[in-house]
Parts: structure tokens; C-alpha cells; sequence
């Protein structure tokens, strides 16, 4: 079968034509991936952005329980005696209910006069935000039977303390000796005499 210029016209026109949807639908496969991707990205930053905005609202919840538990603590501490005037009576009665219980035969002591912490005791200064650190010295002179019953009346005083939150009780020093034969202490089993220092810290409010 010949073909005539006319044929080879109408043919030119067909395979145009082809060509053409050929490319429409190219260009429509590529239009239809390009906006597929587009979609799984905006579809992955909402979900990154939710999970952003869960996170901030989690940390803020956080912060906000935090917040209310150290108010508690605020208030409670205020409450009990540890921020504001020293309770020294309340101390005193506590000494003097653990030398009872303990059986203790010598327990003497004597307060400083309050003063603002120093650089040996906190480093980075007396100021809390409004408050100011304090400390009330104690130089303690006890007799005990054995060096276990001087750590256990050190550790009653700083119990009873934070039992109260009445003061934070510090260790400073502890010289011990043996004690001395004394007959006028016939009635005590002590054998050692410790002559320690304490530190009592309170909070005070700032001018």
C-alpha cells in the first residue's frame, strides 16, 4: 500500500497528537508526585508541630506543679519556723529532750549571737533572692561512753530540726579526748569529752 503526501499529513497530525497527550500525561503524573510530596510535608511539619506544641504544653504543666509544691514548701517552711525570728526556746527544749532520751550525763552549750553566713559555710553568699542565710553558732561541750553516742546525739538534733523545719543544723568541728578520772562524776559511764561547733541556719527576710 502506497502512501501519498496527503497520508503522511493526516499521520503527521495523529502522531502530533499523541505526542502531545503522551506529554499531558507526563506532566500530570509529575504534577500528581510533586503534590503527594507535598502533602506527606505538610502532613509531617502539622505533625511535628503538634508534637512541639504537646511538649511546651507538657513542660509548662511541669513547671507550673513545680512551682505550686515549692510554694508548699514555701509556706510550710514560714509556717514551722524556718524563715523568719529564731525559735531558740524550741531549740533549747529540743537539746534538752534528747539529752533525757539519751541519757546523757554532760551536755553544755552556748549560742552566738545571729549573723549572716560567711564565705567558709556557703561560698556563694548569704543572699537567697529576697532572704538573707543566717547562722546561729553553737559550741557544744558533751560527754559520752564511746564516739557512736556523739554521732547519735549529732544526728537526733539535725533529725529534730528537719522533723520541724525549724533550722538547718550544720556540723562544723568535733574535737574529741578522753576524759579525765573525776570522782565527783561517779554517776556517769562517759569515758570521752567532745567540744563540738555547730551552725544553726535559718532564713530571714530581706530589707
Amino acid at each position: 500500500m502506497k502512501m501519498d503526501a496527503k497520508d503522511f499529513k493526516s499521520l503527521q497530525w495523529a502522531i502530533a497528537f499523541l505526542v502531545l497527550m503522551s506529554s499531558v500525561g507526563g506532566a500530570a503524573l509529575l504534577i500528581t508526585e510533586q503534590m503527594k510530596i507535598s502533602s506527606n510535608k505538610a502532613l509531617q511539619e502539622a505533625v511535628t508541630a503538634r508534637k512541639d506544641i504537646q511538649a511546651k504544653l507538657g513542660r509548662a504543666r511541669a513547671e507550673q506543679q513545680e512551682l505550686t509544691e515549692k510554694l508548699n514548701r514555701f509556706q510550710n517552711m514560714r509556717a514551722r519556723g524556718f524563715i523568719g525570728p529564731e525559735k531558740r526556746l524550741d531549740w533549747i527544749e529540743a537539746i534538752g529532750r534528747i539529752k533525757a532520751a539519751r541519757r546523757i550525763f554532760k551536755l553544755d552549750y552556748e549560742f552566738s549571737p545571729q549573723r549572716r553566713v560567711d564565705a567558709s559555710i556557703l561560698p556563694g553568699g548569704s543572699t537567697a533572692g529576697t532572704y538573707e542565710i543566717m547562722s546561729s553558732q553553737m559550741r557544744m561541750q558533751i560527754h559520752v561512753i564511746h564516739e557512736g553516742e556523739l554521732l547519735e546525739v549529732l544526728s537526733d538534733l539535725r533529725d529534730e530540726m528537719r522533723k520541724k523545719v525549724e533550722a538547718l543544723v550544720l556540723v562544723r568541728s568535733c574535737a574529741v579526748d578522753r576524759l579525765a578520772f573525776n570522782p565527783a562524776d561517779r554517776g556517769s559511764k562517759a569515758q570521752l569529752k567532745a567540744e563540738c561547733t555547730l551552725e544553726w541556719i535559718t532564713l530571714k527576710e530581706g530589707k
